[in-house]
Order: structure tokens, then sequence, then C-alpha cells
């Protein structure tokens, strides 16, 4: 089923033409290219996976021409091709203001948010405690299992089943108490001060000489911890600085 397209501007001259087909977004790859200075644009569409291409007649100003519009995935292997400094503006416009725009209108089948990935990504901590398996291993089952490229690309309507299948609980994220924000921001500053102390002080070498795997798990805890700890302190920045753009932060 192919909706209306909708329009959005990226920056002051560039529109992408985005259409949802099967309620998932599809953007015009023609408009994505211009957009990133990328040339040759029936070339690239050579090179990404066939099943997220959709080829549409579109209105133009010259009349109705057929148009090539990828999906999601495809859309981030065009992005990820480009060096340029517009790519990650690119990247972060869409995240910011296009999906966030098309999920508003109910349509949009959405894949987790943030808060159910850092939930899948505790479970599988928890898991790789529990049974020793390697990060990797659990997240190479669990790609096969639900069959999908990454764990940000799992359904929300898959989420409380991959949490039981990594042997965790669903827990409802409304009824979690709600963080003191200096604490919060400690708690990231701290989390990225103990990945930075691990790493300085060659940690995972010490445990390798003094013959424990244990430096193995702890880095890969570290490094996760890092990871969401960055994830946070960008989320609080942004806010912040909306705040201050608004009047709002004193």
């Amino acid at each position: 089923m192919i909706n209306q397209i909708s329009v959005f501007q990226f920056q002051a001259s560039c529109d992408v033409r985005v259409q949802l087909i099967n309620k998932a977004p599809f953007f015009c790859l023609k408009d994505v290219c211009l957009s990133l200075g990328i040339k040759n644009t029936s070339q690239l569409a050579s090179q990404l996976d066939v099943k997220g291409i959709s080829k549409t007649y579109t209105p133009t100003k010259g009349g109705k021409q057929e148009l090539i519009f990828v999906n999601e995935p495809n859309l981030y292997r065009v992005i990820f091709r480009s060096n340029k400094k517009e790519a990650i503006d690119f990247q972060n416009w869409v995240f910011d203001e296009v999906l966030p725009t098309i999920r508003k209108t109910g349509s949009y089948s959405l894949t987790i948010n943030t808060e159910q990935q850092q939930a899948i990504k505790q479970a599988v901590n928890e898991r790789s405690y529990r049974t020793g398996e390697h990060h990797q291993a659990i997240y190479t089952k669990f790609y096969e299992y639900f069959k999908i490229p990454r764990y940000q690309d799992l359904p929300v309507s898959s989420f409380d089943e991959a949490i039981k299948w990594l042997g965790g609980v669903t827990k409802a994220r409304k009824d979690m108490i709600e963080v003191n924000r200096t604490n919060l921001i400690c708690l990231v500053h701290h989390m990225l001060w103990l990945n930075d102390f691990y790493i300085d002080n060659r940690l995972y070498d010490v445990f390798k000489m003094l013959g424990s795997d244990f430096g193995v798990k702890t880095h890969d805890h570290f490094g996760d911890g890092a990871f969401v700890a960055s994830m946070f302190k960008q989320q609080l920045e942004k806010k912040q600085l909306r705040q201050v753009k608004n009047g709002i932060f004193s």
C-alpha cells in the first residue's frame, strides 16, 4: 500500500520526498543523493538491497517520472558511503526531525525506541553474565532468531518476546522512578571515567598476565557502559541547548 508523498526540507535548498509503503518510510534516492552531493544515482541504486527499493511514477515539474525510493536500511547504506560533513547532518536530521514527524501520524511501523534499545543491551549484558556467553555470540543468535541486521531494527511488537528470549523481565518504563537530573549527570560522567581509567591503565593486560579472563568481561561491561553514557550525555546536552534557546534553562 503506497501513501501520498510528503516533502521534508533539509537545510535551505534541499527537499526530500518521502512516502509510506506498507507503513514503512521510503526516501527518494535522487533527493538524498542531491542532499549529500552524491552523483551517479542509478549506479548507486544497483549496489543497494533490491528488496528495499521501490520505483514510483511521481509528479514533477517535467511531468510524471519514475523515481527510485529506498527504505530506511538502504538510506543508511547511502549515508555511510559519504565522508562529507553533510552526511552526519543529514543522518541527525532524519533521526531528529523526519522519523519523529512520520511516527506522529500513527501510520509508521515503529522499531524499538532508545529506551527499549538500552533494555535490550542490558538484557544481553545480564545473559552474558549469567551464562558466560560472549556478547557478540548472543547478538549473532539474536539477529538470526528475529531476522534483523541489528538490534535497533527490532519491531516494537517483538520487544517483549525479545526480552523473554534473552532471559530478562519486561518492566514498564512508566513504573520506573524518575532519576534526579544531577545524579544522572554524575552517573554518566562516572561511567565514562571508569572506561577511560580501564583503558588508560591497561587493566586488560593486567588481567591477562594474571591468567584471568575477567578482563574480557570487564572490557565489554565498561565499553557498553561508556556507550550508553555517551548517548545519555548527548541527549542531556541537546535538551539543555533547547532549554537555553527557549529561555527556560537558567
